[in-house]
């Protein structure tokens, strides 16, 4: 086979990739590129080197390698857009199913990749520079749209989104939910005293959480159980359940806290009664159980309390609802039809107003919806509610509400490397881990 076969061999495989990527985001006029591929791979009449303009030779190969760099960086921003992207878990929330460490990787084609909103930002880092300067700009902010995915969102898939309460931080503590800290201290004087900044939703922070809840699902939670549309859902066999551990006299030995796979430092230990506080997966359970020092061991389930929870979605007086008494919640589900009043808004004011950006007002009782009376809504995107598996130790859809479609933004797969917090590589490598699918 000659060469001038291999050649339109090559032009006829990367002419059908590139033409296949411009028609799969609708994209269509980037097929004119084809004519470059066409020159390049088979005429070759136009000359794409710096040769003919007489240029120095070192300028020619710095711009050469500029160009080199250029491509490389487009290459790896677009496969982390489109394919796969990196991510490193930070909180103890998903324990035992991911540990704190762990690198995982997610699929943005399992749901369709979400094309970027804030196209103006510097490669590589999310929302912010080392220097804590926002690393966008929100001059071009393009509309929602997500390219077709391999599936859609199922019971139980291990999801990340964006942290759909966090269009609004606290320059100070960027770790803190605004709108708890508004909660407790005040919206005024949180506005007064400190530095706020508003992300888009593409530029929120990154969450990972279990989906437990599909559009048009019933959840509800009673002493620490899950109910889904009425059906109890068994705890997974790595689940992490917070437990109040009393022994004759001493305190829990590393070696047992070891072997139960609970860190030391997430232990709280009262020596005047001998009473621990941990989280502890079930399947360890009868472990601990059956140690010598062990008295007893009780799970812990957040009582109904008698006045207002503040922290529990969704914020209200009208719902005494804790993290192990909750619901029944109703997840809405894209054209739903919602009933708007008092009682129903503290369930879908944020929905109806921020997620789906309508105008909403509240006046002597009376609900207006863009400058209209309203008594009912029709739900514009899909909604999901999600936990972690670390089911007292989590910040989820309990405490915030619900995740719009629009902030998702794939699957975890599986876990690529893992390397325990504040160990060195030797002593924190978690060679069991590495290449572990996530279930």
């Amino acid at each position: 086979m000659n060469k001038l076969v291999w050649r339109y061999l090559g032009f006829a495989l990367s002419g059908l990739i590139w033409s296949l990527l411009s028609i799969w985001t609708n994209l269509w006029y980037l097929l004119i590129f084809n004519l470059v591929l066409f020159d390049l791979i088979i005429t070759r009449m136009v000359d794409w080197t710096l040769r003919k303009y007489g240029l120095p030779r070192y300028l020619q190969y710095t711009i050469e390698w500029i160009a080199i760099l250029i491509l490389a960086v487009i290459c790896s921003f677009s496969i982390k857009v489109l394919l796969v992207e990196a991510y490193k878990i930070p909180t103890p929330s998903m324990e035992e199913t991911l540990l704190a460490g762990d690198y995982i990787f997610v699929s943005k084609l399992a749901y369709g990749p979400r094309l970027p909103q804030t196209p103006l930002a510097i490669p590589f880092y999310h929302n912010k520079l080392p220097s804590g300067k926002k690393s966008y700009s929100e001059r071009i902010i393009m509309p929602h749209k997500r390219l077709h995915g391999f599936s859609k969102v199922k019971r139980n898939d291990v999801i990340v989104f964006n942290f759909p309460e966090g269009d609004t931080m606290v320059v100070q503590y960027p770790g803190q939910n605004y709108y708890s800290l508004e909660r407790q201290y005040g919206r005024d004087y949180i506005l007064s005293e400190f530095e706020i900044i508003t992300h888009p939703v593409d530029k929120r922070e990154n969450y990972i959480k279990r989906c437990i809840g599909l559009p048009g699902d019933t959840i509800q939670i009673y002493n620490g159980e899950i109910m889904v549309n009425g059906e109890i859902k068994p705890a997974l066999p790595l689940q992490k359940f917070k437990y109040y551990v009393s022994t004759t006299g001493d305190p829990l030995p590393d070696s047992l806290l070891d072997s139960l796979k609970i860190l030391k430092s997430s232990v709280t230990y009262n020596p005047v009664n001998s009473l621990h506080v941990l989280y502890l997966a079930s399947e360890n359970l009868e472990s601990l159980k059956s140690y010598p020092t062990v008295r007893s061991v009780k799970k812990y389930s957040e009582p109904t309390l008698s006045f207002q929870n503040q922290e529990i979605f969704p914020h209200s007086t009208d719902y005494r609802w804790t993290g192990d008494n909750f619901g029944p919640l109703k997840i809405p589900s894209r054209g739903d039809t919602i009933p708007v009043n008092t009682l129903s808004l503290p369930l879908y004011q944020r929905i109806i107003d921020v997620y789906e950006q309508n105008d909403l007002e509240v006046t002597d009782g009376d609900i207006y919806l863009n400058g209209h009376p309203a008594t009912s809504y029709v739900i514009q995107m899909d909604y999901y509610f999600v936990m972690g598996d670390n089911h007292h130790n989590s910040a989820d859809s309990r405490y915030w509400g619900f995740v719009p479609e629009d902030h998702l933004l794939g699957k975890a797969v599986n876990v690529w490397f893992s390397l325990e917090p504040d160990k060195s590589f030797v002593e924190g490598l978690r060679k069991e881990r590495i290449f572990k699918s996530i279930k």
